[in-house]
């Protein structure tokens, strides 16, 4: 079941004798992303010892550059659940009552203002939100309000006012770099970050298994396509990011496959598919639920 640019420069075209070293050029930067011929403790990005290009970070140094800029949300929600005790008891048969509910998620920071952070995550991890509340790579905890939502992408985007943040909590905190997902190419490594079972932030690596995946439920299919990875996806990496060996993001975890017979299939939303969505997002303000409690409704 399912649960939840770059420009580029030319070259001369190498005369026909060197086929080779371009043949072990290639052969040696898979090896070098693989880390069977370099140290990953390496300070520097990889390069090919052929012809000096650059094959991107090690996960530790993706890791480090791109943690303070993935956070944690928890959604605080008030849910109605049915009361089944006794058919003719004070509360009367199928009662309504109010439960409330705790959920965790992951955002990623996509930008600063002179006024707020703005964090991008996932609609399902603000749904029915009553209150929301971010946690930041020093542990600081904040109070966010939702700004725009878009349910049929699984997109949403939370702002938090910087007048609440501590000093310190801003210069612990960056803003990610987005990156270009159409560039990606399958068998290419990523990273991916997040809030995994709610503990705090965990890192997880792997491939892009697939590009242009559909996803399908019992009762629909999403209209949107996905990057399909193998890098662990679990429940609280909503909205975390999928990196490259960049540390751009190109994509919005979101979804995993589960089953006895499955491993390995996780779901990212391409950024560059809804980075336009993302901007409208921004500028919109959404309030979040607010329930009225009755003498017959309880907490639990």
């Amino acid at each position: 079941m399912l649960s939840h640019p770059h420009n580029r420069s030319l070259v001369p075209r190498p005369r026909r004798p060197m086929r080779w070293k371009r043949t072990l050029c290639a052969a040696l930067s898979v090896a070098l992303l693989s880390g069977a011929a370099v140290s990953t403790a390496s300070a520097a990005a990889c390069t090919c010892p052929l012809c000096g290009c650059s094959t991107g970070l090690s996960v530790s140094e993706i890791a480090q550059a791109a943690l303070p800029s993935v956070v944690s949300i928890t959604n605080v929600s008030v849910q109605k659940v049915q009361w089944y005790v006794d058919r003719f008891g004070r509360f009367g048969y199928n009662s309504g009552l109010l439960e409330e509910t705790t959920s965790a998620g992951s955002g990623i920071i996509i930008e600063r203002t002179d006024d707020a952070l703005y964090i991008l995550t996932n609609y399902h991890v603000v749904e029915d939100a009553n209150t929301l509340s971010v946690g930041f790579a020093d542990d600081t905890v904040c109070q966010a309000s939702l700004c725009g939502t878009d349910e049929a992408l699984d997109l949403a985007v939370v702002k938090v006012a910087l007048s609440g943040l501590p000093d310190d909590t801003l210069s612990a905190s960056t803003v990610a770099t987005v990156g270009d997902s159409d560039a990606l190419q399958v068998g290419e490594q990523v990273v991916a970050i997040g809030n995994a079972l709610g503990y705090g932030q965990s890192v997880t690596t792997g491939i892009v298994s697939a590009l242009n995946r559909s996803l399908s439920t019992d009762t629909s299919t999403t209209p949107a396509t996905y990057i399909q990875t193998d890098a662990a996806i679990n429940p609280g990496n909503s909205g975390g990011a999928l990196l490259n060996m960049r540390g751009e993001v190109v994509g919005i975890n979101t979804a995993k496959l589960s089953s006895t017979d499955v491993e390995g299939m996780g779901y990212a939303i391409p950024i560059s598919d809804v980075w336009d969505t993302v901007q409208q997002l921004k500028t919109q303000s959404t309030a979040l639920t607010q329930v009225s409690l009755s003498s017959s409704q309880f907490w639990r």
